[in-house]
């Protein structure tokens, strides 16, 4: 009896091991597999975007603008255990997909405190007349109220398709 049982729990410990490789072979081939492939019909890879207007959003109020209001940062939002988060849209008013990259700078968020930088992206083209949002989340010391926070977008890098800058 004794005999019986012992294999019927090294037959369990083994299709458990199994079991579980196979599993892992599995997700190991998963990720190993290459990703979607780009349309064929794109000549650019489009940012994660939506179809709001800014207004949609409901970030507040705008407290500052970039690249001919392209870029808008709202007042910043306070949240539990010291975070601070800056929402943004960015909107291309232009005729052609545009890449943006900029500096926020946020200052008077600790209290006293250095002024505090993050460089955001959008990860990609944004299209002629697409809007898209994010957010950035700056670590505080102190609650301070956001009327006291000035947030600056600086180093704006707007780049097209064919050039280099714009």
């Amino acid at each position: 009896m004794i005999t019986v049982v012992a294999a019927v729990g090294a037959a369990l410990a083994g299709a458990v091991v199994y079991g579980g490789a196979r599993f892992a072979d599995s997700v190991n081939r998963d990720l190993a597999a290459p990703g979607p492939s780009p349309s064929s019909s794109s000549t650019w890879a489009p940012a994660p975007y939506g179809t709001l207007s800014p207004a949609q959003y409901h970030y507040g109020k705008a407290v500052a603008y970039a690249a001919d209001r392209d870029v808008v940062a709202y007042t910043p939002q306070q949240h539990p255990h010291h975070v601070l988060t800056v929402p943004f849209t960015l909107t291309n008013h232009g005729s052609r997909p545009y890449d943006y990259e900029f500096t926020v700078i946020v200052t008077g968020a600790t209290d006293p405190g250095p002024p505090q930088s993050a460089h955001i992206s959008s990860d990609g083209m944004l299209p002629p007349g697409a809007t898209m949002s994010t957010k950035i989340n700056f670590e505080t010391r102190d609650d301070v109220p956001v009327q006291d926070i000035d947030v600056h977008v600086t180093n704006v890098d707007k780049k097209g398709i064919s050039d280099n800058s714009s």
